[in-house]
C-alpha cells in the first residue's frame, strides 16, 4: 500500500513537472498571421473568380489576404499592401512588384459590330476602360482614336448603341457583361493581345510575394485555378 502510494505521489510530481515544464511553450502566443490588403477593380468582368483564386492562393501560401474593390483608377491612392490587376507588362506597375505566376491569363481582344469591318485608322473610335493602359496602346498601334469610359457597363452600352466603331476588352469581361446585352452577342471578336492577371505587392512583401508565386503555380498546375473558373463561368 505504501509503496502504491509513493509511486501516485512520484507519478502526480513527475505530471506536475511536465505540465510546469510546458507552460511556456503553451502560453507562448502563435505567430501572427501575415495579412494583406489586396486592391481589386471594381466593375470589371471576372472581378469574382479573380478574388477568390487569390484568396485561395493566399490560404495555401498561410496568408490572410483582405480584398478591397475600387475603380482602378483610384486604387494606387488607397492605403493597400498590393493588387490584383489584368496587364501586359509585368516588372513593375504604380511602384508594385509583379507575382511571375499569373492568377490566370485572358485575352485583350477588339470587338466591333455585326456587318461591319474591322475598325481600323484614325477615323474608327474605339472604346476603352479608364486606366486600361493595354488598351490605349493597342488602339494606338491601330492607329485609331480611344474614347475612354468608366466602367464595362457604361462600354457595352455605348456599344450598343452603335455609338463606337469598336471596343478593346479582356475577352472574359465581354463574356460576363453579353448576357445584359444580347444585341451584342453576334459582335466580332479579334484577340490582340494575351492579358496575363497578376498580383502585384509592395517591395516590403517580398516573402509574401514568393509564397503567393508557389501556391498560385501549385494550383494552376492541380487544377485548382481552373476549377474556381468554371464554377464563375457566366
Amino acid at each position: 500500500m505504501c509503496g502504491a502510494r509513493r509511486g501516485m505521489m512520484k507519478w502526480t510530481a513527475c505530471a506536475l513537472w511536465t505540465s510546469l515544464a510546458l507552460f511556456p511553450v503553451l502560453c507562448t502566443p502563435a505567430k501572427a498571421e501575415t495579412c494583406l490588403a489586396i486592391g481589386a477593380p471594381s466593375g470589371a468582368g471576372a472581378t469574382d473568380e479573380i478574388v477568390d483564386a487569390v484568396k485561395q492562393a493566399g490560404k495555401r501560401a498561410g496568408l490572410c489576404i483582405k480584398t478591397v474593390r475600387a475603380p482602378r483608377n483610384r486604387l494606387s491612392a488607397l492605403p493597400l499592401d498590393g493588387a490584383v490587376l489584368t496587364e501586359a507588362e509585368t516588372p513593375e506597375l504604380d511602384g508594385l512588384v509583379a507575382v511571375p505566376t499569373p492568377v490566370i491569363t485572358f485575352e485583350g481582344t477588339l470587338y466591333w459590330l455585326p456587318g461591319h469591318k474591322a475598325p481600323t485608322g484614325h477615323h474608327a473610335q474605339i472604346g476603352v476602360i479608364l486606366g486600361q493602359e493595354w488598351a490605349l496602346r493597342a488602339v494606338a498601334e491601330r492607329g485609331s482614336q480611344p474614347y475612354e469610359v468608366r466602367d464595362n457597363r457604361q462600354l457595352m452600352k455605348m456599344m450598343e448603341a452603335g455609338r463606337l466603331d469598336g471596343m478593346m476588352l479582356p475577352s472574359i469581361s465581354f463574356r460576363h457583361f453579353l448576357p445584359a446585352y444580347p444585341d451584342l452577342k453576334g459582335c466580332h471578336g479579334k484577340a490582340v493581345i494575351p492579358l496575363p492577371v497578376r498580383v502585384l505587392l509592395k517591395p516590403n512583401h517580398q516573402r509574401a510575394a514568393e509564397a503567393l508565386d508557389h501556391a498560385l503555380a501549385a494550383m494552376k498546375r492541380d487544377g485548382t485555378t481552373a476549377a474556381i473558373f468554371k464554377r464563375y463561368a457566366p
